[in-house]
């Protein structure tokens, strides 16, 4: 988290910096949270519930007393998250794009739903399918999504894998494996392809899952966040970028 004394460094060192690309390559070091993300299928069917807000209304203002509904609604984290989650998928949508992955798991799950509601979580999941489909391997270096939808000949890293305790993928999310205290097999798979994969970031909404387990993926070298965590990490970077673009 960027305290106030590093914002006011940055920004000094803004200031003296000449050079354009310079300046954009500390706002990127200093301020661009984690990247990507790896959606759970609770955000996917939140996010299919901001869809269906914007074509109801077109556009959504979040002004108090709208909020105030949505808490007596949903309670107040669940109402803060779907606000920020709004937020963020309409500024992705407006800079550079999505940093959300999808996974096998997460599709498996969005296939059992039926009707209409079915057909809408497997349409928005085929939508970031396609946008990381099309992410350029070198965008995030490190990053292997391909394993996101592995097939069964598909090379893990044998060091990643040591270095969870295990010697193949299928222990990760044993029952006796290294997330064994996520009870559920689907939490645990979701959350062993975010780490076989090296993503740095778990993205949900479910505050009785892998929230309640935070500390413990935290350890294995995952972050889980919700969109309130998230989208206060992109303000000041987005701030940032939006001056530097201004100065141009």
């Amino acid at each position: 988290m960027t305290t106030v004394a590093d914002s006011t460094f940055l920004r000094a060192a803004l200031a003296a910096e000449g050079d354009p690309g310079a300046r954009l390559g500390l706002i990127e070091q200093t301020l661009r949270p984690p990247e990507p993300q790896l959606l759970d299928t609770s955000v996917l069917q939140n996010l299919d519930w901001v869809d269906r807000l914007l074509e109801t209304r077109g556009s959504i203002i979040w002004d108090d007393g709208a909020v105030d509904d949505l808490a007596q609604r949903y309670g107040p984290h669940l109402a803060n998250d779907l606000v920020d989650l709004g937020i963020l998928y309409k500024e992705f949508e407006n800079r550079s794009g999505y940093p959300w992955l999808v996974s096998r798991t997460v599709q498996w799950e969005v296939e059992q739903a039926g009707g209409i509601k079915g057909d809408r979580l497997r349409s928005l999941l085929q939508f970031f399918r396609g946008h990381q489909d099309d992410i350029s391997i070198d965008a995030y270096p490190g990053i292997a999504q391909g394993l996101l939808f592995r097939v069964p000949s598909a090379r893990v890293s044998p060091l990643l894998l040591r270095g969870l305790g295990v010697s193949s993928v299928d222990e990760v999310h044993s029952e006796s494996g290294p997330l064994r205290f996520l009870r559920d097999r689907g939490d645990r798979t979701i959350a062993g392809e975010a780490l076989v994969s090296n993503i740095p970031v778990l993205l949900t909404t479910d505050r009785a899952t892998f929230w309640r387990h935070r500390g413990q993926l935290e350890d294995m070298g995952l972050a889980v966040m919700r969109p309130t965590e998230l989208l206060k990490l992109y303000e000041p970077y987005w701030e940032a970028l939006d001056e530097e673009f201004r100065r141009r």
